[in-house]
């Protein structure tokens, strides 16, 4: 078998077979899936009042049967769970029944209100300043269905058999922000790059930092000096730069499969992640990226000290946009923005952030995706000069005059 094959399945499997992958591959989701039930719980049990809705009928036929059907609803206290208000008025263009109306959220006299329309088929749309809760949307949906086949009853359309098959298959309800901007907006799309940002930083520091823990052993009891009497500098390199990414892949299908689940249960939705292949490959790259960094700048490392000084400046990199993640939201396109996304050591979390506010151009993607790589090829250059000559060198950390003279040599 290929030398860096035999190396890298090696790699692979001694970091599986550890009790700590276990763990963490277990411990991990939990905390995240914990995480990420949180709000939706303390949204879910704090909302034991009734809440104040308007009702906006453009059609003029489903207003009066749509409030009544929304004040049959009690909350589990007994209290109703929706104050429904008509706000159609006839003669009235659209556009200044949704501004007069909008404002009456933004006032916080209502927390949102119900669109009724039939230009080509009959939508229903709940518009709002809020996340709202899903649950209460969903008892809006309902109240809307049965009001349909009410309304279609009485005027003798359907019978009651038949309303009770088509009953589930009736009008979806859609969801519109009056304020694209707002705050909740604005943490939403930092919770969801937060997500991204974490199981990088996670996957690379836990990763890379057992590989550099792992090169520190074997320099410190002559293991490599053995493993090079039978292959030579360059085919370790690129067994242990497999079986890394071997073993980052790994943990990312793991995730990725967990993640499936949990979507398919709806404990999880994925769908409200914005641009979402982008962010998987960004993810992927960004890895690579990382990863190449560690395998060069690890085999300069003699001690479990300097290994833990390496890993907490590559996380300085990752985790410093989050402190400037409500601006890049906000205002995605900014000056700043794009040139932190044009930096390669900030550009992979700094893309999360921009990719759930905006979609950038393709020609931007392209091009910063084009400069991550040419940086890759440039760090793996320099860290298979690296590699070569501090593999061995076990007495002494390197001095930079040392790097620089590796460096040059041919």
């Amino acid at each position: 078998m290929y030398k860096p094959l035999i190396i890298a399945r090696w790699e692979l499997f001694e970091r599986i077979k550890r009790k700590s992958f276990i763990i963490s591959m277990i411990i991990l989701p939990l905390v995240l899936t914990a995480i990420s039930l949180l709000p939706s719980y303390l949204i879910k049990n704090s909302e034991e009042y009734p809440l104040t809705i308007g009702v906006i009928d453009l059609t003029g036929d489903y207003d009066k049967y749509f409030i009544q059907e929304l004040s049959y609803l009690k909350l589990s206290n007994g209290q109703p769970a929706f104050l429904a208000f008509n706000f159609t008025h006839r003669g009235i263009p659209r556009k200044e029944i949704l501004r007069t109306t909008d404002k009456k959220v933004l006032s916080n006299l209502i927390i949102g209100y119900v669109i009724i329309e039939n230009e080509n088929n009959l939508t229903l749309t709940f518009r709002s300043n809020d996340i709202f809760n899903p649950d209460k949307l969903a008892l809006i949906k309902e109240a809307f269905n049965k009001t349909v086949i009410r309304l279609a009853e009485k005027q003798g359309i359907i019978s009651r058999d038949v309303s009770q098959i088509i009953s589930s298959k009736m009008i979806a309800l859609d969801k519109s922000f009056i304020n694209a901007n707002s705050e909740k907006d604005i943490l939403k799309s930092f919770l969801n790059s937060y997500l991204f940002i974490i199981l990088l930083v996670t996957m690379i520091l836990f990763s890379g930092g057992m590989f550099v823990r792992s090169l520190v052993l074997e320099k410190s009891n002559r293991i490599i000096e053995i493993i090079l009497s039978s292959c030579s500098s360059r085919e370790l390199l690129l067994g242990k730069v497999l079986g890394l990414s071997f073993f980052g892949l790994f943990q990312l299908a793991l995730w990725t499969f967990i993640g499936i689940v949990l979507h398919k249960t709806n404990v999880v939705d994925i769908s409200t992640l914005n641009n979402l292949p982008y962010q998987i490959l960004f993810f992927v790259i960004g890895y690579i990226f990382y990863s190449s960094i560690f395998i060069g700048l690890g085999s300069v490392i003699n001690t479990d000290q300097e290994a833990q000084q390496l890993t907490g400046l590559l996380s300085i990199f990752l985790i410093s946009p989050i402190v400037l993640a409500v601006e890049i939201i906000r205002v995605p396109n900014s000056f700043m923005a794009i040139f932190l996304s044009y930096f390669p050591f900030t550009s992979v979390p700094v893309m999360f952030l921009r990719l759930n506010s905006t979609t950038p151009s393709l020609y931007e993607i392209v091009s910063v995706i084009s400069l991550l790589l040419f940086t890759f090829y440039l760090i793996i250059l320099i860290s298979s000069k690296l590699f070569r000559f501090g593999i061995l060198k076990t007495s002494k950390r390197p001095t930079f005059k040392e790097i620089v003279n590796w460096l040059k040599i041919k």
